[in-house]
């Protein structure tokens, strides 16, 4: 797609709290170039793509029916679930991208999927399933080696996880080479609705381990799941290279391995309250029997089906969750997990009504003999609180500044009926000795009109739970900035159903006459950005000051001043301002150096006055520029498709390896140096050569190239050794009348 910048001009669909804002910059609806992403919007990965560039990798939620087609590469058309990017510039917020994440996919069977309507064994799940994916919800993208040399993941990964299974086939779990485009299914992971996997660190270069949120609600609750798998080092086979497959499964079972008498407790009703805490140990349990493939309790591959798995899981002792749902590492320490369990008040007597928040301490010492203990802390107990606290836990992320953020999702009858606020995400610090004592609501769902976007209707405004927000990721280090100062989180309005959800796309899907909104966005949503209180950004404005001396004012050095949408006044002296030091995010300054002899350095999208004086103007590196000299004899380095003004004054202008630049020299004798020791790379325009007056000058041309060397056609110069590559266009100029004192060499 073509480079852009876009951003919502949608009302925010979530109001920040106790300081928080939002900034929302897409919404459901909306046409990113020529993509449409649809609705539903759910869990988020991100990386750094370039030096000025985040990719945001998101889930749409989709069931497996619903939702405009989208097209693999070899032709095949799917419904359903789906991934999408969108590409946000590090400095602007804005985003200059978006598509389909994936143009592959290789299904459980190991085939590269080539079918969705018929049964075939190149169907999406490779076995039973004649439609998409169904229901991607939370996610993570994990770099390479991300726990230190060799320690980790070999490549880098998107991990999309499909909660729901259907009639034909179960659920799923997904990983996205993000290098190749290609969605391979993880059968070894086990049976789930996956919720996410979270990656931890094993302490070793040869093996991963993933612990798995299992978002189901049986009778016996879930176990919380762990995957260890061995790495093959070489291996061509993305699953293999990566240690996904060829694998063990194992379940937390609470029974301390240190106490032989240790009582071993079995679901909510014998574990819960804040600050409580439980020992215990992972048991494997066989996923895997390629003799029984096809027989009871096992898929046509030899993998148990999700009732097996659970037979296994509980006859090993397995403790049964209240429906696991996302599960975070602490970036601080690989070997720590949140995870939330949203709870169900028809479960275990009502004991994990409200969910609970839980973080697991793993203890991989002794992981060659497969001796694996974890240690379980409930950090809050959404019992204790009920509706006055965190509700229904869903999403979360362990932030990068130590802070957990929560997000609810409705899963109890009353929720909000005492409170009545609408979904709402939180933070606590589980640092602190009481956690639960510091859950702060930070942002909530915007119901009222004012959080509408153009179109759509709210089809349930009395119901309270109707919008949840989801796919909370703290990013702000990608963004430049200090962790737990920015988070990307994404919003689902389920009850906005019409407008743009149906008219964006404007499909009908079954050729029936009438188009809904299944059969394009689905629901309404939105992304955003969270920012924390008193957020020092560096795509913030800054306003630097500097003295009526002389001043040396550089990025991110100088107090206030990144180098990034900064605005800075030196006022008198002969001062020097450097933007581009501030490092590769460094762009859109506003620079007036006032009088004096100024040298300016200019960064990216830089406006910068010289003022009066006898200023160097330095853009080198910088394109997309405007600099102005004001009065006096300026010095002008020019970068890439920039503007230079000399004003009044005998200015000079040298031109380097960039070009599309536009000059102007103004009153006085200007030279403009189009040359300078080698062909810029595109022409660069002077718009007000004043022959007799001004020069047009060459520099490291080589011995030997003079007047008689140019070529000179209409209005462009070029040399006569490559007279297709024009050096310079002179606006309104016929240069066949110029001689050769219009031009210097050197």
């Amino acid at each position: 797609m073509t480079s852009l910048s876009f951003d919502t001009t949608q009302p925010s669909q979530t109001i920040g709290l106790n300081g928080y804002t939002v900034d929302p910059i897409f919404t459901v609806g909306d046409k990113i170039g020529t993509y449409v992403p649809p609705g539903i919007l759910d869990g988020i990965g991100a990386t750094s793509l370039n030096d000025t560039t985040v990719r945001f990798y998101v889930n749409h939620e989709l069931g497996n029916t619903v939702g405009y087609k989208y097209t693999l590469a070899n032709g095949t058309q799917l419904s359903g679930a789906r991934v999408s990017y969108f590409d946000v510039d590090k400095r602007t917020f804005q985003i200059v991208d978006s598509g389909l994440a994936y143009n592959t996919i290789v299904n459980r069977a190991g085939n590269v999927v080539s079918s969705s309507a018929v049964y075939s064994a190149t169907n999406v799940n490779g076995i039973d399933t004649p439609s998409g994916f169904n229901r991607f919800c939370s996610a993570s993208l994990y770099e390479p080696n991300q726990f230190g040399a060799g320690n980790g993941l070999v490549d880098k990964i998107y991990f999309a996880n499909e909660e729901s299974g259907t009639s034909a086939s179960e659920a799923s779990e997904y990983a996205l080479d993000v290098k190749t485009n290609t969605l391979y299914a993880v059968p070894w992971f086990g049976r789930a609705g996956f919720e996410n996997v979270t990656e931890i660190n094993t302490g070793t270069t040869t093996k991963v381990a993933f612990l798995i949120g299992d978002d189901r609600s049986p009778a016996t609750g879930v176990p919380l799941t762990l995957y260890v798998g061995d790495k093959v080092a070489g291996s061509s086979n993305f699953l293999e290279r990566n240690g996904l497959s060829g694998g063990k499964l194992y379940v937390w079972v609470a029974d301390d391995p240190t106490n032989a008498t240790d009582v071993i407790e079995k679901d909510p009703r014998e574990f819960n309250g804040n600050n409580s805490s439980l020992k215990g140990k992972f048991v494997e349990i066989d996923q895997y029997d390629a003799a029984k493939a096809g027989t009871t309790g096992y898929d046509s591959l030899g993998f148990v089906t999700q009732a097996q798995q659970d037979s296994l899981a509980f006859a090993a002792g397995a403790f049964g969750f209240v429906r696991i749902e996302d599960v975070s590492t602490n970036p601080k320490d690989g070997t720590q997990v949140a995870f939330n369990a949203t709870g169900n008040s028809s479960l275990f007597g009502g004991q994990d009504s409200w969910g609970t928040t839980y973080r697991i301490d793993i203890d991989f010492n002794n992981i060659a003999t497969g001796d694996i203990v974890g240690k379980v802390d409930i950090l809050n107990d959404g019992n204790v609180s009920k509706d006055a606290g965190a509700r229904s836990v869903d999403n979360l992320d362990w932030a990068d500044d130590g802070k957990i953020y929560l997000q609810e999702d409705p899963a109890f009858s009353g929720f909000g009926q005492t409170s009545k606020i609408a979904n709402s995400i939180f933070s606590i610090d589980p640092a602190n000795a009481n956690p639960s004592s510091t859950v702060t609501r930070v942002a909530t769902s915007d119901r009222s009109a004012a959080g509408l976007p153009a179109t759509q209707t709210d089809s349930e405004p009395s119901s309270i739970g109707a919008w949840e927000t989801s796919g909370i990721l703290d990013v702000s280090k990608l963004f430049g900035n200090q962790g737990g100062q920015v988070l990307v989180f994404d919003t689902q309005a389920h009850s906005l159903k019409d407008g743009t959800i149906i008219t964006a796309t404007n499909i009908d899907g079954n050729g029936d006459g009438t188009k809904t909104a299944a059969e394009n966005l689905v629901e309404g949503g939105q992304v955003a950005f969270l920012i924390a209180p008193n957020a020092n950004l560096i795509q913030n404005s800054s306003l630097v000051s500097g003295t009526s001396g002389d001043d040396d004012i550089a990025a991110t050095v100088t107090p206030k001043f990144d180098g990034v949408n900064d605005i800075v006044f030196t006022g008198a002296g002969n001062d020097t301002i450097d933007a581009p030091i501030g490092g590769v995010l460094a762009s859109g300054n506003r620079v007036d150096a006032g009088s004096g002899k100024d040298t300016i350095f200019i960064a990216n999208n830089d406006r910068t006055f010289g003022g009066s004086g006898d200023d160097i103007l330095d853009a080198t590196d910088a394109s997309g520029y405007r600099a102005s000299g004001g009065t006096g004899n300026d010095d002008f380095f020019l970068g890439s498709n920039g503007r230079a003004l000399g004003g009044d004054g005998d200015d000079r202008f040298f031109v380097q390896a960039g070009g599309g630049n536009l000059l102007s020299g103004g009153a006085g004798a200007d030279q403009f140096w189009i040359f300078g020791g080698q062909a810029p790379t595109t022409s660069n325009t002077v718009l007000d050569f004043q022959a007799g007056t001004d020069v047009i000058g060459f520099i490291g041309a080589g011995a030997g190239v003079g007047f008689a060397q140019l070529t000179l056609t209409g209005n462009t110069i070029a040399l006569s050794s490559d007279p297709t590559k024009v050096i310079a266009t002179l606006t309104g100029v016929d240069t066949t009348t110029l001689t050769a004192a219009n031009f210097a060499f050197i």
